[in-house]
């Protein structure tokens, strides 16, 4: 009677995944490119099948490792994704999300010290946006966040938004300093000329109220743009 000869017939791709996996913990993905990243996120939807190509070819559909995550379910569905990737798409912008809001409600004069928490909440909070929204986060005098109040949504390029109503908002809220911003979809973050004489409106009426602005952001899914930085606040 012949011996049966024993074959390891795992899949050659687990060798790969369990090499990803290392050079992921290693710094935390960061020497690792999007499409690897991708496809470590890739593997717990598709647990039975070589996702690297998968992953490239996402990327390549929808222009960046951002766009993929802001896309819409329907888009992703005709795409051709299951329900069990999306749903894993969704649920880690979700968690995202909420650890950078509460990374910004928990750092110590945030505006200050740590703005790229501001910055990295405010580009995640309206990450899948596809028209304008405006939004005024509102901080108490120990610089504690109170809220995130979106005021309005607009069209692909504009959004109506009222003073009377920011500053109500303000008010109610008994905020003694705010950040403005509001998205650009396009990707251009250069403030338009609307942009400049919403924000030199809002900076002096709030002026009256004593309530600080200390910035207005612009921001997309890869870029932001800071009027703080670029020293156009405090000459309104």
């Amino acid at each position: 009677m012949k011996e049966k000869i024993k074959t390891d017939d795992k899949p050659s791709y687990l060798g790969h995944r369990e090499r990803l996996k290392t050079r992921f913990l290693k710094d935390g993905g960061a020497s690792m490119p999007d499409y690897e990243i991708l496809e470590l996120i890739l593997m717990y939807a598709l647990p039975r099948r070589d996702v690297k190509e998968d992953a490239k070819n996402l990327l390549k559909h929808f222009g960046s490792f951002a766009s993929v995550f802001a896309a819409g379910e329907a888009e992703l569905a005709s795409y051709g994704l299951s329900q069990n990737t999306i749903s894993l798409f969704k649920v880690m912008l979700s968690a995202f999300k909420r650890l950078s809001f509460e990374r910004m409600q928990d750092a110590k004069d945030v505006m200050y010290t740590n703005i790229d928490y501001v910055i990295d909440y405010c580009k995640a909070s309206v990450l899948e946006a596809d028209v304008e929204e405006f939004h005024v986060l509102m901080f108490d005098k120990k610089l504690h966040l109170i809220k995130d109040a979106l005021m309005q949504k607009g069209s692909v390029d504009s959004v109506p938004v009222y003073v009377r109503e920011v500053v109500k908002e303000i008010v109610l809220a008994r905020a003694s300093s705010v950040i403005l911003y509001h998205n650009h979809p396009s990707g251009n973050c250069q403030p338009s000329d609307a942009d400049l004489k919403l924000t030199k409106e809002i900076v002096q009426a709030l002026k009256v109220l004593q309530v600080k602005v200390y910035d207005h952001l612009i921001v997309s899914r890869s870029n932001y743009y800071s009027f703080h930085d670029h020293h156009l606040v405090d000459f309104m």
